[in-house]
């Protein structure tokens, strides 16, 4: 894992695509009426699962560089201030863009602001979401999932720090087991299903579960033949899973295919399926030759390049997604050409956004690291 597999960069930039398209189309689909166009919104409802891939890749690259710098001198503190440089920066200043504007848009949110800055500040928002009367403004809602995935940081390199990778294994599959086994429970025996769905989906320990499955991946292939072995299983575990994965959504249907919308079949089996296949595409891109077909779409310049600056999209595109449909609202044009035009209009400007940070900031962040290089 020391080369950077650029494949990985694509996965990305399917993922942040994905995201934002479920949150485009469904207010795309603000513009008209027109059948096929709201079938098509109903479909890009699968975006969801862009999060899942997202938390997927973290587990498994985090856990390939803790299982690397494990000797390193310095294994806390360069692991740390390496998350921290790659995450904070931007995420100040989302916080205090909105902040600046949030007054003149949202005044609800502001009047929330001595609870919930507290609380963004502290990545527990995806906590906060599950109480009544907690409010955060649609411009940081998206970050619930950066918070799922700092409490993980926080946790996961004393564990890893402390256990073999015998017992590793040992407490990832029974962690696995276990949220399962209780989102299963929770689906049924759950008096309220729409709050269940809630709290599955918002719940830090039930969402762990995808990152632990891209743990024990690289977990996995520590051991010795574990690159034959992967290369044997990942294209079925991929195949299989994604089949199943869309044969879930299809029984969602007339529904919102969405498990956060108490949708039983994704809320028993959509998390579990789309950490699977998302295992199961790592492991064709890191044993699989260049020409494998997977590995062309995903190593292709267009989504390596979304992938590269991916992290910014997800934070600012839902300024773009606001603002932009405020304004093509108010042109009062309708119809299909809206429902094209505001999409393609918001992912350029995301990516504008993005481009302009990576340029302004996070490049110039990331140099530091140079400074807590691992050295095992």
């Amino acid at each position: 894992m020391e080369n950077r597999i650029k494949e990985l960069d694509g996965l990305r930039g399917i993922a942040v695509v994905l995201v934002m398209a479920l949150h485009l189309f469904k207010r795309a689909a603000y513009f008209t009426e027109h059948p096929v166009l709201e079938t098509f919104t109903t479909f890009t409802t699968v975006g969801w699962v862009g999060v899942d891939i997202f938390f997927v890749l973290s587990g498994f690259l985090i856990t390939s560089i803790l299982l690397r710098s494990k000797t390193d001198q310095h294994y806390f503190r360069n692991f740390y201030v390496r998350r921290s440089l790659r995450i904070l920066p931007l995420y100040f200043v989302a916080i205090a863009f909105v902040l600046l504007f949030a007054p003149k848009v949202e005044p609800e949110f502001t009047n929330q602001l001595n609870t919930a800055l507290p609380i963004m500040l502290l990545y527990q928002q995806n906590w906060a979401l599950l109480f009544d009367g907690f409010y955060i403004t649609q411009y940081l809602g998206i970050t619930w999932s950066l918070a799922i995935e700092e409490q993980f940081y926080f946790l996961w390199p004393f564990i890893v720090y402390k256990l073999n990778n015998s017992q590793l294994v040992k407490v990832s599959i029974s962690y696995i087991l276990i949220s399962t086994i209780a989102r299963i429970l929770g689906t049924f025996l759950w008096s309220d299903l729409a709050e269940a769905s809630s709290f599955f989906y918002y719940a830090s320990f039930a969402r762990f579960e995808e990152m632990f499955f891209g743990g024990l991946l690289a977990i996995f292939l520590t051991y010795d033949g574990a690159h034959e072995k992967v290369r044997k299983f990942a294209m079925p575990v991929f195949l299989i899973s994604l089949t199943v994965f869309i044969a879930l959504h299809i029984l969602s249907l007339p529904g919102s295919p969405h498990p956060e919308h108490s949708s039983i079949p994704l809320m028993i089996g959509g998390y579990t399926t789309a950490a699977l296949f998302s295992v199961g595409l790592i492991g064709v891109f890191i044993t699989y030759p260049p020409q494998n077909i997977l590995r062309k779409i995903f190593g292709n310049p267009i989504l390596t390049f979304l992938g590269k600056y991916s992290y910014s999209m997800y934070i600012f595109h839902m300024t773009a997604v606001l603002i932009l449909l405020d304004v093509f609202w108010h042109s009062e044009l309708r119809g299909w050409k809206p429902f094209i035009l505001y999409p393609l209009t918001t992912y350029s400007a995301t990516i504008l956004i993005a481009l302009a940070t990576w340029h302004l900031l996070e490049k110039h962040m990331l140099k530091l690291k140079k400074y807590f290089e691992y050295k095992p």
